[in-house]
């Protein structure tokens, strides 16, 4: 490998402002890291540029394949499972996960073994083999765990709500694909994947712990040859922005379970949106955690699900919001017009004062509890250098849930939790939507 160059550097002053560093290389990987003196772990992450809505229909979960090939076998760990058993042996776990704009390999091991994270996810993402026996070995595999995520009505309640909202638009699929379009992957697909999306440029290292800037950059010089970027023909978002499918849509369908899914949800903003703050706590104040309105409604005044929340996604330039609950199926039309008796009622009256502090200071401590742990620290940095203009800290993030006013809530509510945005999916043991229907029918003529 040539000599690492120079890197760049932001501003002294402005650096000195944040909690971490962040360093451009010539070849154009980024280099984040944070240290945290206390810890007695580090945690590393490579967020990789690229994830479902990046793919087409014919090469529907290549991203997610690629993914999981990658731990079959790289130039340092050629056989399968010794990737895993080096980062296992030392206590420390090594993963990786695919969404829809990213996909990201991550490590945490204790701080004295930093140096086999670095290396071992670099390994995954710049040195796989991704070799003809892996790929026919791995395909099964993930055939099973599509069928596992459609098995899980939990899970594929949302698949059918994506589907309806995002329609053929490749944020309407499942992130892993189809038992189909995994099957007839090639090879040389996967290949030609991993040459255009996984290049330095495209690529953030993150890391947090006991660990210093300078350790992490020296390691991730020597991973690309400073000439490695090279110009690439990918659009980020190839597919431009989604339309949304008609609003009013609805899907039932019916499997012999024993409980009711549905997820009821509208369009939401997109990850810069000004809306999407008062939006955030909107969803505390409806449905995150046991004092919220819809679980303490549902569950604890009626009895109606044990499984009720909000649930939102923000993409680069769209996003979801909405409803999921698990309930019995002989009280269907009582669920889902409460849903919509407290959807109503937040965008009819103002959110009395208390109760939004009460939001605030929910969000506030989760997200400050959260960043004690390296990994969420690093996963902080590592999608935020990869998604946003710039990384935001901590404080940032409060001062913005701080500003919201009971004002704002009514007005982004009335904005965006409206009966005529509404798409509905159901699945369970129900035929036809006629009972749904008539129970949303209130909300929807309001």
């Amino acid at each position: 490998m040539a000599a690492a160059a120079p890197p760049r550097r932001g501003t002294g002053s402005r650096r000195a402002r944040l909690p971490y560093e962040r360093t451009v290389l010539r070849n154009g990987l980024r280099v984040v890291s944070q240290p945290m003196p206390h810890a007695r772990s580090v945690s590393v992450g490579l967020f990789v540029g690229v994830g479902s809505r990046h793919e087409d229909a014919s090469h529907a979960g290549l991203s997610h394949l690629l993914e999981h090939l990658v731990f079959k076998g790289t130039r340092a760990y050629p056989a399968p499972g010794a990737l895993s058993e080096a980062i296992e042996s030392v206590g420390g776990s090594v993963n990786a996960s695919t969404d829809r704009e990213l996909t990201v390999y991550t490590s945490k091991v204790p701080a004295a073994h930093a140096e086999r994270a670095m290396e071992v996810v670099s390994e995954l993402v710049a040195q796989p083999l991704l070799r003809h026996r892996d790929l026919s070995a791995e395909k099964p595999v993930i055939v099973d765990e599509i069928r596992m995520y459609v098995d899980s009505p939990g899970d594929h309640v949302f698949t059918m709500f994506d589907e309806l909202l995002f329609g053929e638009h490749p944020l309407g699929r499942e992130i892993a694909g189809t038992p189909r379009s995994v099957r007839r992957a090639s090879v040389e697909g996967v290949r030609g994947h991993w040459a255009g999306w996984y290049r330095p440029e495209r690529i953030v290292l993150s890391v947090a712990g006991a660990i210093d800037h300078a350790t992490a950059l020296a390691h991730a010089a020597a991973w690309w040859p400073d000439d490695a970027a090279t110009p690439v023909h990918h659009r980020l978002i190839p597919f431009g922005r989604p339309r949304p499918v008609a609003a009013g849509a609805m899907r039932v369908l019916h499997r012999d379970l024993s409980q009711g899914n549905l997820c009821l949800g509208m369009p939401g903003v997109s990850r810069a949106h000004e809306d999407r703050w008062a939006l955030d706590l909107l969803g505390a104040i409806l449905g995150d955690g046991m004092s919220s309105r819809l679980f303490l409604e549902l569950r604890e005044r009626r009895s109606l699900a044990y499984d009720v929340s909000t649930f939102a996604a923000s993409y680069a330039d769209c996003g979801t919001f909405g409803v999921h609950a698990g309930f019995d199926p002989d009280q269907a039309e009582e669920v889902l017009a409460a849903i919509g008796r407290e959807l109503e009622l937040i965008c009819s009256e103002p959110v009395a004062p208390h109760e939004l502090e009460r939001a605030r200071a929910y969000t506030r401590g989760r997200l400050e509890l959260r960043m004690e742990d390296t990994a969420a620290v690093a996963a902080w940095l590592g999608s935020g250098e990869s998604l946003l203009p710039r990384i935001m800290t901590v404080d940032e993030v409060v001062a913005h849930l701080d500003a919201v006013t009971p004002a704002d809530l009514l007005q982004v509510a009335r904005r965006w939790i409206r009966p005529d945005l509404v798409r509905l999916a159901v699945l369970g043991p129900f035929r036809g939507r006629s009972r749904f229907t008539r129970a949303l029918s209130p909300w929807w003529r309001a």
